[in-house]
């Protein structure tokens, strides 16, 4: 296994040589270029003497123009910047693949790092992975939490190999996405309201960070013809949201998944559901792991793993 990341490493000097010299001339005079360098760590002396003779004779192997020398400040020709967006995916790419080979050496068996921000991580993934242990002991797992930004960086960067967020509108061509089941939101509260309209009068708890929270709100708002003029907006985790509930401090519309298991254990009361306005949750993973036989199984694992919602009030 050690030789194989050896000739790995071998085939990615080559690649890195022969993809990074033709952009020579287009970042040498810039601050990118020391940007460049640093990130992927590619130029010793006599690479970085060799590069203008390469940048010429890689323009002759594909037999087109790179760069535009008619002016004194060279610019990379359409087809020059073409295959520059085609060397950055596919140093990244051998990133990430570099540290996967350095992973199955280090510990001598499949192993897969999950990412997860806190309002799915926190209600789903214990039960998750509880199933996902016993089904596949010979997988082993880490865990990140962290927001949806940070977790989309080290799922690019290859640190993550599948990350767990609430629905995303996602465009980027090397992520495959996987949507998973949509349930309602529900209206939930710690109290008893003998009368729906009663619960203007408490205040809602407001999130903005959750998709459709505000259009939930406006919805039971219009549904009932009531409307809540004290708001708590709260930038916490989910934790502190429930927190805030269970001292009747407010009430919150949250999507289903994110607290089922408070309902059913009977800490919170489902004032009113919303088939209405749904939202659900997705697995991310980069276009070249999609194979890997681990992020297979924990992706039929998620997609298999429902969640019922029990009758309750309309």
């Amino acid at each position: 296994m050690k030789n194989l990341l050896k000739q790995f490493q071998e085939i990615k000097k080559f690649y890195r040589k022969y993809l990074i010299y033709i952009l020579f001339d287009y970042i040498k005079d810039s601050h990118f270029f020391d940007m460049y360098i640093k990130k992927y760590n590619i130029f010793d002396d006599e690479t970085f003497n060799k590069l203008k003779f390469w940048q010429v004779e890689f323009e002759d192997i594909l037999k087109v123009k790179l760069f535009d020398r008619s002016s004194k400040k060279i610019k990379l020709t359409y087809i020059g910047e073409t295959l520059y967006k085609m060397a950055e995916d596919i140093f990244e790419k051998v990133k990430r693949a570099e540290k996967e080979i350095s992973r199955v050496i280090e510990f001598d068996r499949a192993r897969i790092a999950i990412g997860a921000s806190a309002i799915i991580a926190e209600p789903l993934l214990p039960s998750l992975m509880k199933e996902f242990s016993s089904i596949h002991e010979e997988i082993e797992y880490n865990i990140t939490m962290s927001n949806k930004e940070h977790l989309l960086k080290l799922l690019k960067e290859g640190e993550l190999d599948v990350i767990i967020i609430d629905s995303q509108h996602i465009t980027d061509s090397n992520l495959e996405i996987i949507p998973i089941e949509k349930g309602p939101y529900v209206l939930i509260s710690s109290k008893h309201y003998d009368n729906i309209k009663d619960i203007e009068k408490d205040p809602i708890i407001t999130r903005d960070v959750i998709q459709n929270n505000n259009k939930a709100i406006e919805y039971i708002e219009d549904k009932y013809g009531i409307n809540f003029t004290k708001k708590i907006n709260v930038l916490g985790n989910l934790e502190v949201i429930k927190g805030l509930v269970r001292e009747g401090i407010g009430n919150v519309i949250l999507p289903y998944y994110s607290v089922y298991k408070d309902i059913r254990k009977g800490t919170f009361k489902v004032i009113t559901k919303i088939d209405e306005i749904k939202d659900g949750y997705e697995l991310i993973i980069t276009k070249d792991k999609k194979d890997l036989s681990q992020i297979t199984k924990f992706i039929d694992l998620v997609k298999s793993h429902k969640i019922v919602m029990e009758g309750s009030r309309n």
